[in-house]
């Protein structure tokens, strides 16, 4: 629920003001130039990701498909930052680094394990 939620805010963040979200979110100034359709594209789909891992939380009959596809496109979204860093090595600068590894692969990470312990009924 707290992953859902999370890629929510963060979605509506994008939406509702893509200046302030690109300006304050590490390292995605050095991604290049801000693009407004862009940045609200991947809201969007922050936003959609988030609803479906909150509706995956919920009790509902289907809920575990709700989470599996909510994890999907932060666990693809974290797959090119891994590949960046295969390509071009990890992100200098502490906060950037951190940024990406928590904030971008382990949170995909965590809310994929969540939504397959979910699918196999241990959660």
């Amino acid at each position: 629920m707290l992953v859902g939620l999370g890629h929510l805010i963060n979605g509506a963040w994008m939406l509702a003001n893509p200046d302030t979200w690109y300006a304050n979110v590490p390292g995605v100034m050095q991604t290049g130039p801000l693009n407004h359709h862009f940045v609200q594209d991947i809201g969007m789909a922050f936003v959609a990701s988030g609803s479906l891992l909150i509706a995956g939380a919920g009790t509902l009959r289907h809920s575990a498909a709700f989470a599996i596809s909510g994890a999907a496109w932060p666990i693809l979204h974290s797959t090119i930052h891994i590949a960046g860093w295969l390509m071009h090595g990890l992100p200098s600068g502490g906060t950037r680094l951190f940024t990406e590894l928590v904030g971008v692969v382990g949170i995909s990470g965590l809310g994929g394990v969540l939504a397959w312990l979910r699918a196999k009924g241990e959660t």
